[in-house]
């Protein structure tokens, strides 16, 4: 089959976003990893990170500080292998890739959410503070339309699959 100038232009776009989305992998572990590490002392007290954790300390906060951070990396890791099926030219294909990546992204915001106030109440044994932000509202809407368009990608796929059936 051949391919056309946007088809080629779209495969392009896709290699470089994934070349991109897997640095990003690269740098938000990284970052996590060395903010935890601060947060458990584990790294000398000369280091200066700040890091939002909910008023906890040690390693209940690198807890919540690394949890959210691995379902986010997990879900880029989604990205990635998505932008790999757009390349390898089955953009239609993606769907099942772009639905984990919303469930881990959904499941990071929910985390990101719940987590502290979990966290705080079994270390602590306090009253906890359990906030939800617009931003975090917004991210679990967008959650919720990545799984819509999901869908329909998959409904496309399965006319377009139809379709090269009948020639």
């Amino acid at each position: 089959m051949a391919t056309t100038k946007a088809q080629r232009r779209i495969v392009r776009s896709a290699h470089r976003l994934r070349l991109v989305t897997i640095a990003a992998i690269a740098i938000l572990v990284l970052a996590v990893v060395f903010a935890a590490a601060a947060l458990t002392g584990l790294i000398p007290a000369s280091t200066s990170v700040s890091v939002d954790t909910s008023g906890l300390t040690g390693s209940p906060a690198a807890l919540v500080l690394l949890v959210p951070a691995a379902l986010v990396a997990a879900a880029l890791l989604e990205v990635a292998a998505m932008l790999r099926v757009v390349e390898r030219g089955a953009p239609f294909g993606a769907a099942r890739r772009l639905r984990r990546f919303a469930l881990y992204l959904f499941l990071a915001v929910l985390a990101g959410v719940l987590l502290p106030p979990i966290v705080h109440l079994a270390v602590v044994g306090d009253r906890a503070t359990f906030a939800l932000t617009s931003g975090e509202a917004l991210m679990l809407f967008v959650t919720g339309l990545l799984f819509f368009v999901a869908r329909l990608l998959e409904e496309a796929q399965r006319v377009a699959d139809e379709h090269g059936q009948i020639v």
